[in-house]
């Protein structure tokens, strides 16, 4: 029988198929002269060609789940995270910061508030519980004997597993809730003689541990699960055959809390029911889902660079990132990086989500977590982002004469394009926005668009001190266009390096300008012609700071005081702690019919 190539690459259906046909046309072969699509045969062709393209498509999706880049099933990843010694994030509680009042019926010297502790809160129809973490010991105020209780509460109920310890190495001991906290997670070990119950500290690594070290180690586990381990009696103490574990955590419900801030406590403390109305120092927030596939890639390979220490600035945002989910934009950078410059400090800038700004109580999270894995030099400093806005003014034409849709409905359509535009390529720390990219996301949100004329323009906000006198400094990191010498008495129509927002000094309506040499007025903004009251402070046009000294105004226009910059570039980059976005109230659109 002669020999007969066979057609390796194609591998879909029909050409499967083809090259069976193929293969039974050969000269030598009994079949060569069949009617391959008037009989039967092709029936088991058919059925042929089906089995190899469905082993083909499994053999491939075996091969991609063999590698953390191409696996897409959970359980994969998870197990190629763990070879990596990375533990996927859980849920996260949402934490409050609250204050309360209890006046004893009786004369006491403390009180204790128990731990568990709870408090009810409602957002729409949803009713969610928060606790306190610990026991607060608080002692009686001296001048009216009344307790002032302030402290964190996180949402969630605390629940309990508990298993029976075995030297059998086969059998697992799985947490069994999938929205647990690890934050919240206790072990204790009861041994089988019925001893005092010992706690157990989760170890992250072997270094320092001993043969009576009381640790557990975590691992993911599979369907969203953790599984709990034990030292050998080399690196960790083993419990005794037939001791009891005992593990009791907070399983919550993620970001729906998120926002709560009226609390109501359930029940008396200590039989004290005279309880005053909760006051809300802050609202919750933090809460988060478990890790996602795609941050679980992206954060096993970097926890394994980082090894559990920040040295680097990668390695403050990577091991930040890795442990607290609900931050959604972050950037660290030395203080030898800042004017004047700030030796033995990190600053990390960060963005957390439903959050105006980082509240206090997670800032000091995030210190606290860092402090232990940075060089005893270098002290570690949270700050809140800035941010720099663009407003987007787009003339877009468009062909009637290939779209059925009103201006309004392309309108709509031009907007989404620029809005999806800043989510994909925006708002994040350390980015640039490109015009050009920009223009062709206009002229693609559409076939009917033309063409489009577009004008981007950067500003920053800053609220001022009403009524008195202070030191602003706004520093935009981009060149500033100064290049028009502006003398007083100036049209309005001219450009301008800085332009302010409108806003009252001295009963006027007024706006800051600079004048083409550096200089920052305040001028009239009730006339076409500027005339100025006031110099307000400096430029430097090369490095994109203003300052204004002793700026006092009595009231201004809006939430913030906005200061536009026209910049050299149209490319516009960010700061390393500023988020460059574009705000769905600064797209302004005007469409413009046309037949071609």
């Amino acid at each position: 029988m002669a020999n007969s190539s066979i057609n390796l690459v194609g591998l879909d259906f029909s050409d499967i198929k083809n090259n069976l046909k193929d293969y039974l046309k050969r000269s030598d072969s009994p079949f060569r002269d069949y009617n391959y699509e008037g009989s039967n045969i092709s029936a088991f062709l058919d059925l042929l060609a089906y089995n190899t393209y469905l082993n083909n498509f499994y053999l491939n999706m075996v091969a991609s789940e063999m590698f953390l880049d191409t696996a897409n099933l959970r359980d994969s990843i998870v197990s190629h995270a763990k070879e990596l010694n990375y533990i996927p994030q859980s849920f996260k509680s949402a934490i409050a910061r609250v204050g309360f009042t209890i006046t004893p019926s009786t004369a006491l010297g403390s009180i204790v508030v128990p731990k568990g502790t709870t408090f009810t809160s409602r957002i729409g129809s949803n009713n969610f519980t928060f606790s306190i973490a610990d026991n607060i010991t608080v002692n009686a105020n001296t001048a009216d004997g009344k307790f002032y209780v302030t402290t964190n509460i996180y949402e969630g109920a605390y629940t309990s597993d508990s298993f029976v310890y075995s030297s059998n190495s086969d059998i697992k001991y799985v947490l069994s809730n999938q929205t647990i906290d690890l934050s919240s997670l206790t072990v204790s070990v009861i041994s089988s003689t019925g001893a005092t119950p010992v706690e157990y500290r989760q170890a992250n690594s072997y270094l320092g541990l001993t043969p009576t070290s009381n640790v557990f180690f975590l691992q993911a586990a599979t369907n969203d699960q953790y599984e709990i381990l034990f030292g050998d009696n080399i690196s960790g103490r083993m419990p005794l055959a037939g001791s009891v574990i005992v593990a009791r955590y907070r399983a919550c419900n993620g970001e729906l809390p998120n926002g709560s801030a009226v609390f109501n406590i359930d029940g008396p403390i200590q039989n004290q029911a005279n309880i005053t109305p909760i006051s809300t120092i802050f609202a919750a927030s933090g809460g988060a889902v478990s890790e996602s596939l795609t941050s679980i890639k992206r954060n096993a390979t970097r926890h394994y660079q980082n090894q559990e220490r920040a040295v680097t600035a990668t390695d403050y945002e990577n091991l930040l990132q890795q442990n607290f989910p609900e931050i959604q934009a972050i950037s660290a950078y030395g203080g030898e990086e800042l004017n004047p410059p700030q030796f033995g400090k990190v600053f990390i800038a960060v963005d957390v989500v439903n959050a105006d700004g980082t509240p206090e109580i997670t800032k000091q999270k995030f210190v606290n977590y860092l402090t232990p894995k940075c060089p005893l030099s270098i002290e570690p400093i949270v700050v809140d982002p800035e941010f720099l806005y663009c407003t987007v003014n787009s003339s877009v034409k468009y062909n009637v004469g290939i779209t059925s849709l009103k201006p309004t409905d392309m309108e709509t359509i031009v907007k989404s394009a620029i809005s999806r535009f800043n989510t994909t390529y925006l708002n994040r720390f350390k980015n640039t926005l490109k015009y050009s990219k920009l223009l062709y996301a206009i002229d693609s949100s559409n076939p009917s668009v033309i063409s489009n004329d577009t004008n981007v323009t950067p500003y920053k906000e800053i609220i001022p001190i009403l009524n008195t006198p202070n030191n602003y400094r706004v520093d935009f990191g981009i060149s500033i266009n100064g290049t028009n010498k502006l003398a007083d008495g100036h049209l309005s129509s001219e450009q301008h390096g800085v332009l302010s927002s409108e806003f009252v000094y001295r009963s006027l309506t007024c706006r800051l300008e600079d004048d083409g040499d550096g200089n920052i007025y305040i001028f009239s903004s009730t006339s076409e012609t500027h005339r100025r009251i006031l110099l307000a402070g400096s430029v430097d046009y090369n490095t994109g700071v203003i300052d204004l000294n002793n700026f006092n105004v009595s009231s201004f226009f809006g939430s913030a005081l906005r200061i536009y910059i026209t910049p050299i570039e149209k490319d516009i980059v960010s700061l390393k702690n500023t988020i460059l976005t574009i705000r769905d109230s600064d797209i302004l659109v005007e469409m413009i019919s046309a037949r071609e």
